[in-house]
């Protein structure tokens, strides 16, 4: 009888089912193939097929989708489950777990990564580099972390470099070559064009960014602007010190100093503040939406 794989469910979910498949195969058990749970319909006989050595032979894995339709585990199932060295090894990706809450402690789970913190994320996908054989510098890496806040778009960025690469060392330039397509490159005019109080490229930036949702593009400006929130409270070495508790490297420190010496602390403190506010607004549904948005970034103007 089977053993059974659990992935939770999260936007890596897609890359963990593969990187376990690519895994299994190595081991000796390959795919034999993916099916619809409702092709079963309960678990009772999605284990009669999977023990059916014509269908499924030994040694192999089959993926189930959308596995939830199939209910809670039977407990009466329960003495079937074999460990990881089962001939049949059954992948449920994005079940909700507690469909499997008599068999918790008798399958593996694979749970989602944990969230890298943002202050954290330009030196993560350094490492996340070095793994892929190449050299990401710094101020390249933290563009990156300040334009995309999806975690594992970001880990498709570097998979992306690896390829320009050639194993060289890929620049600041690089990124903004490779990673930005138009869309990209007005967000990249819109955050330089507000730390440096040009509001004639935040305007034309704008028009492009307005048929996009918001957050990205919030969450983007709010981290540019986060250093210089820091240098705004805290003077002297406690300034220091803070950035390097953000670990704010050249470019975004310079372009942070930049915003802070255009507008200084009182309307940084008080933009950070209503950003704060808009970001709320938006994951609760109340959202004032680009309007919003554009009201107080002009205010901060």
């Amino acid at each position: 009888m089977p053993h059974i794989i659990s992935i939770e469910n999260s936007d890596a979910l897609r890359r963990q089912l593969s990187e376990k498949l690519k895994e299994l195969a190595k081991n000796g058990w390959p795919l034999n193939g993916k099916y619809e749970a409702q092709t079963f319909g309960t678990w009772q006989k999605l284990f009669e097929q999977a023990a059916t050595p014509d269908i499924f032979a030994a040694r192999e894995v089959i993926v189930i989708e959308g596995a939830d339709s199939l209910g809670d585990f039977p407990e009466d199932l329960t003495s079937l489950i074999e460990d990881d060295k089962a001939p049949c090894i059954i992948i449920l990706p994005g079940i909700d777990q507690k469909y499997l809450k008599p068999i918790k402690n008798l399958i593996t789970e694979i749970k989602k990564e944990p969230e890298v913190k943002p202050w954290d994320r330009p030196k993560w996908l350094v490492a996340l580099a070095k793994d892929a054989k190449f050299k990401l510098a710094y101020d390249a890496a933290q563009l990156l972390t300040d334009s995309i806040e999806s975690q594992e778009e970001l880990r498709s960025e570097i998979d992306k470099l690896a390829l320009y690469s050639g194993g060289r060392e890929v620049k600041l330039e690089d990124v903004e070559k490779i990673s930005f397509d138009e869309g990209g490159r007005a967000m990249l005019i819109f955050l330089d064009g507000v730390c440096a109080a040009n509001p004639g490229d935040v305007a034309r930036a704008l028009k492009y960014l307005r048929a996009e949702p918001l957050l990205p593009y919030l969450a983007a400006l709010t981290n540019r602007l986060r250093p210089a929130l820091m240098l705004s409270l805290f003077a002297g070495r406690n300034s220091d010190e803070a950035i390097k508790i953000l670990g704010t490297k050249n470019y975004a420190l310079k372009k942070a100093q930049a915003a802070l010496k255009n507008f200084g602390p009182k309307k940084i403190q008080r933009f950070m503040t209503k950003a704060a506010r808009l970001s709320f607004l938006e994951k609760t549904g109340r959202a004032e939406g680009w309007p919003g948005f554009e009201l107080i970034l002009w205010e901060l103007f």
